[in-house]
């Protein structure tokens, strides 16, 4: 049985673009090959079964490019001189199902697709902040495609900042990302149908929680609304302290099930407060931690400081456990990602803090909906230019080895479900992983 040797990850080197059967493809074929008959074992394919990782289809790319995943297909979104094309494939085969033209540049795209659409916010500008809004990329509309034949259905103003089934919760803002409005609407295929909206003068800070929307304006007035029809349902006034950018200085704001985590952050500490979503009442409080952020895991509230995560009861504010690590990400409900620095990457249930498998190197595959498992990458050594592909269980926390793809791709992939997309040499390609 060949062990494939692994490595550190680098960054992959520039390569040419292919021409058809160049040196660069032979050698590319010849890497491919060389990865195939190494992992011919290690994959743990019996013989006659389908090997564990399978390359379905590539379709060229440029620098810019963007792509959506859905159940069953990709869209890509590409923007050529002016004019922006937006092409649908089949996911598991690569066929082209339509293509469309618009004019103008797109930002970010999402998908409803309960409601048979695909949303692309249109023409975004940056904003610098320098008129007192906030920085970021701002666009004023959002176009609706039908996912089915990539007809364009509608243009509304404002951007999708959640979608729930059948409904966007959009937001408006001036060309300096200063709110102005806030209204949820049908995702209907003729027109958007406006369920409610509110004039948002003055809000900073906006967040989701399940049923929930809530505000707060720079005086600390939090506003919270009840997502399905927007009407008020607490309003109270917390200590908001100002916010100085250049000393980093600043307050955030985070919504943990029935609970909201107001985060602030001065120079040297933070403060976090929890109140009541239902009556905006104090819970409790931590004074002098260090600066980090906060977010919900599991039932509980995690705190991240940059050395270490701790896991909070909502209600009480007791310590539940804690943990060493830097950066970390909730994979599903009940688990949580940590780097460890210098040692990889563990997994930890997020109710009780305990590892869930051991150590691993490797980066992990963005995925918006774990359900299973995640895909973790990494070099390998030999042969040299490959990326072995780890499956990573969820329930256990055991790594499989499935086996490698061909180049280094760590930089730019995600996952649905089975399936993994990554660019590449000017390429994207969908392969079937598990």
């Amino acid at each position: 049985m060949t062990t494939i040797e692994l490595g550190e990850i680098d960054s992959a080197p520039e390569a040419e673009p292919g021409t058809e059967f160049s040196h660069h493809l032979l050698r590319r074929a010849g890497v491919a090959l060389a990865l195939l008959l190494c992992l011919f074992g290690a994959a743990g394919s019996t013989r006659g079964s389908p090997p564990a990782v399978r390359p379905l289809w590539t379709v060229p790319t440029a620098e810019g490019d963007g792509t959506t995943f859905g159940t069953d297909a990709v869209y890509l979104q590409r923007v050529t001189a002016g004019e922006a094309r937006i092409s649908a494939y089949d996911l598991a085969t690569g066929a082209v199902r339509w293509e469309t033209k618009l004019d103008g540049t797109l930002g970010y795209t999402q998908l409803a697709e309960q409601a048979g659409l695909l949303l692309m916010s249109v023409d975004p500008t940056m904003s610098d902040g320098s008129d007192g809004g906030r920085p970021g990329v701002v666009s004023q509309a959002t176009t609706a495609l039908d996912t089915r034949t990539g007809e364009v259905r509608w243009t509304a103003p404002g951007e999708p900042t959640m979608i729930d089934g059948r409904t966007a919760l959009m937001i408006e803002y001036t060309t300096d990302r200063v709110y102005t409005r806030v209204r949820l609407i049908g995702l209907e295929p003729g027109a958007p149908r406006a369920i409610w909206s509110r004039d948002t003068p003055g809000v900073e800070s906006l967040a989701i929680a399940p049923g929930k929307v809530i505000m707060v304006g720079p005086n600390g007035l939090i506003n919270v609304l009840r997502f399905a029809d927007g009407a008020q349902l607490a309003q109270a006034r917390v200590r908001w302290d100002p916010v100085d950018e250049e000393r980093g200085e600043f307050n955030n704001i985070a919504a943990a099930g029935d609970y909201l985590v107001v985060n602030r952050a001065r120079q040297e500490r933070s403060e976090m407060t929890v109140y009541r979503l239902d009556t905006l009442a104090e819970a409790w409080r931590i004074t002098g931690t260090d600066r980090g952020y906060a977010f919900p895991c599991g039932t509980g509230i995690c705190f991240n400081d940059g050395d270490n995560l701790t896991g909070y009861d909502p209600a009480t504010g007791r310590m539940r456990w804690t943990q060493a690590g830097a950066g970390t990400w909730t994979a599903g409900p009940d688990r949580v990602v940590i780097e460890l620095a210098g040692n990889g990457q563990l997994m930890i249930d997020a109710e009780t803090g305990r590892a869930v498998g051991a150590t691993g190197e490797g980066a992990t595959v963005w995925n918006a909906e774990p359900d299973e498992f995640l895909i973790v990458l990494r070099a390998t050594q030999e042969p040299v230019g490959g990326t072995a592909v780890t499956r990573w269980d969820l329930a256990t926390g055991r790594r499989d080895l499935l086996g490698a793809i061909p180049g280094l791709v760590v930089d730019r992939c995600q996952q649905l479900a089975h399936y993994l997309g990554c660019y590449q040499d000017n390429e994207f390609t969908v392969t079937a992983v598990g």
